[in-house]
């Protein structure tokens, strides 16, 4: 008799494991919590566990059943364990317990999962897979990640044959599941008992568990347990995600999180003047995660507050997204004034962003829920993306600025394709420098011409072959993930319209340009769309932000900024899979 079985591990530094001295107080602590959460009446004991002892390793059998059915797990599990058990049943709850010298490994039978499920190690497979990956061997079949960057909060991947880990895109995303092929050496080395052929490659799939592709009988179990332990010894290889979590709560409620309020709160300070003191504000991305596309074309923004009997009342309403942040942190100071920092963080932890189109509600989510940003703890790079704290790894820090200045240098736009400086002392807003372009030939400005709640672009200029969509930003920070957001959310959508025979989008947007009274070039509307029948290209483009005006893929150590860094990367790589080219051009300021 075989099974498939998924491996977990217990964490045993759970607060309500780490003081248990034995395996068994730790069996009898997770069983009893889950009969305490069912409502089981009474305490399991963990002397009635049976168990048996093979080669320094002890299975221990938990098995809770109801008679219906015969579970086929009677079969796989030594006699020594089964005697006298009842296996016949209607909703199975088995686990198997496998203590090893420094580890408890479990496996999960039936319905049992739920019972194990908050003391498992949620990174146990993926680590596991780390000790012992070959990038350049390994071939993926699939994986799931979650999305740091760009439109996609997660992502699901599917890939040909041979496709390698090493092709395999990871800046902005953090593994959370692989099916995958290892290479035949590490297949031989650690695997080599469940080959039936000489060339046969092992293919496993890794996420909270590991677990290997093929039913084993409970000997060639033993056999895997005993590599995993081997296998836990090894170095791990930091290759295959830039960022780890940081579970500690301890480090992200009390330090990292306190460390954010007080960047808040220091930032009032600029209230009134954050043109001119730009470089003093507190860098981050404001967007609401759950659905980014929504949160931009949002048309109205109310703010809320908490009342006194735990209701919610509207503050403020803004119609621009970046009016948001600065509109909570005023309305903090109108209530409890500059010094007060203990009210303030609670204010702004109780604020609701609720979002309307078209009179319509949209999404809503907490005010710090939108707040992305990086500051450097303890020497290294900490991120908070979707309210959860990440630690970039130190090597991932050096491809960053490696891969940057390769996409700055390789995807460049035309040179002189905005022939404008932009000096932030004459120049201060984004709108202003965009309107530079308003009476040159063959430019058009699109910023504020908003048509479906999507603003296709800052300027748009074309010549006899191509368009190109520009997108501005002033300073190479961490602002520029919200471009790279509006970039491709841009590109999806136009490339949805011009799917379609009416173009309803172009549309739109060209009669906006005539209310508003853009220059067009005198272009009728026909004319206008025909533009997007040349080859279309999207522009990211920047200014410098620092006192010097240093060339970015020339002075990467001089832009600190690693959300710019791999939102960039992402974005590039995004939408050449999945839309346009994309290059880049950065603004000189004289």
């Amino acid at each position: 008799m075989t099974q498939n079985p998924k491996i977990y591990r217990i964490d045993k530094t759970h607060r309500l494991l780490k003081k248990l001295p034995t395996c068994e107080l730790i069996i009898e602590k997770i069983i009893n919590t889950s009969f305490s959460k069912l409502g089981i009446k009474g305490t399991f004991n963990s002397a009635t566990l049976k168990q048996i002892t093979k080669e320094e390793i002890t299975y221990f059998l938990y098995l809770y059943d109801s008679d219906e059915t015969v579970s086929d797990w009677k079969e796989f599990l030594p006699t020594e364990l089964t005697k006298n058990e009842g296996f016949i049943q209607q909703k199975l709850s088995l686990v198997l317990f496998v203590e090893t010298e420094f580890d408890i490994f479990c496996i999960i039978g039936g319905n049992a999962f739920q019972i194990v499920l908050p003391f498992i190690d949620k990174s146990f497979g993926l680590n596991i897979y780390s000790r012992i990956m070959q990038p350049e061997f390994d071939e993926i079949a699939s994986i799931k990640s979650r999305g740091i960057t760009g439109s996609r909060a997660g992502l699901s991947e599917q890939f040909r044959d041979n496709y390698k880990i090493i092709d395999y895109i990871k800046f902005g995303k953090v593994t959370q599941e692989i099916h995958l092929k290892l290479s035949q050496e590490t297949t031989d080395l650690h695997f080599s008992f469940l080959k039936n052929k000489d060339n046969d490659r092992i293919q496993i799939y890794v996420s909270k568990a590991f677990k290997i592709k093929k039913n084993v009988d409970f000997d060639e179990l033993h056999q895997v347990i005993k590599e995993l332990v081997v296998i836990s010894e090894l170095a791990p290889s930091d290759y295959l995600d830039s960022y780890k979590e940081i579970t500690d709560r301890n480090l992200t409620d009390n330090i990292l999180h306190q460390e954010l309020i007080t960047h808040l709160f220091n930032d009032t300070e600029n209230l009134g003047r954050r043109i001119s003191n730009a470089h003093k504000s507190f860098q981050h991305d404001f967007c609401n995660p759950n659905n980014i596309e929504k949160f931009y074309e949002a048309d109205e923004f109310r703010l809320k507050e908490k009342t006194e009997n735990n209701g919610y009342t509207v503050f403020k309403i803004v119609y621009d997204r970046n009016e948001i942040y600065d509109a909570v942190l005023t309305r903090a100071v109108e209530r409890f004034g500059v010094n007060d920092r203990f009210n303030f963080m609670n204010f702004v932890r109780s604020v609701y962003v609720t979002c309307y189109q078209d009179g319509k509600h949209s999404i809503g989510s907490g005010f710090l829920f939108h707040i992305s940003t990086e500051f450097p703890y303890d020497g290294t790079p900490i991120f908070l993306v979707d309210t959860k704290w990440y630690r970039l790894q130190d090597t991932f820090v050096e491809d960053l600025k490696t891969n940057t200045s390769h996409v700055l240098r390789t995807y460049k736009a035309p040179k002189n394709i905005l022939s404008e400086p932009w000096d932030k002392n004459l120049i201060r807003r984004e709108g202003d420098y965009n309107l530079l372009y308003n009476s040159k030939q063959n430019y058009i400005v699109i910023d504020t011409i908003i048509a479906d709640g999507l603003e296709l672009c800052d300027i748009l200029y074309y010549d006899n072959n191509n368009i190109y969509l520009i997108h501005v930003k002033y300073g190479f920070q961490s602002k520029i993930r919200e471009l790279t957001n509006q970039i491709t959310i841009s590109a999806r959508r136009l490339r949805e319209t011009l799917g379609t025979k009416k173009k309803p989008l172009l549309e739109k947007i060209y009669n906006s340009l005539i209310e508003k009274k853009h220059n067009i070039d005198n272009l009728t509307l026909d004319e206008f769309k025909s533009l997007f029948e040349k080859r279309i290209t999207f522009v990211l483009a920047f200014s410098s932000h620092l006192n010097s005006d240093l060339i970015v893929e020339n002075n990467i150590e001089k832009y600190s900024s690693n959300i710019a860094r791999y939102s960039l990367i992402q974005c590039s790589s995004e939408m050449r899979a999945y839309y346009y080219d994309l290059l880049n051009y950065q603004i000189p300021r004289k």
